[in-house]
């Protein structure tokens, strides 16, 4: 059996409209910016207060209007605050706080995640 390689498994970049998100009354989403270096990188969400459950997503090239970022796309988020972390980071790895609100987009840039 052919097993890919991690390189092999990323999707490819997504255009710009080619994201269908499922927001709405008391559901909102959250596009996670990152630095270039965590593109493949996977990030991890969770509700304030709770546990790490393993929600996460892959870092992706998304293609915008205005030019081409990295970014992680969490949607069907309930209203109210997250944190964000790397996936498999090291347990003092920072985390950053997020608050989603529904029938919205936030958009939000992290620059203090990292894998180390």
């Amino acid at each position: 059996m052919e097993h890919l390689t991690d390189a092999e498994n990323q999707a490819g970049p997504s255009q710009a409209g080619g994201v269908v998100l499922n927001i709405g009354e008391g559901i909102g989403a959250a596009v996670v910016r990152t630095p270039d270096f965590l593109l493949g990188s996977e990030i991890e969400i969770r509700r304030k207060e709770d546990p790490w459950a393993g929600r996460h997503v892959a870092v992706r090239q998304r293609v915008l209007p205005g030019g081409v970022i990295c970014a992680a796309l969490f949607d069907s988020l309930i209203e109210g605050k997250y944190e964000l972390r790397v996936r498999h980071g090291a347990p003092e790895s920072p985390t950053v706080m997020v608050e989603v609100e529904g029938g919205r987009v936030t958009d939000i840039s992290c620059d203090l995640l990292h894998t180390t």
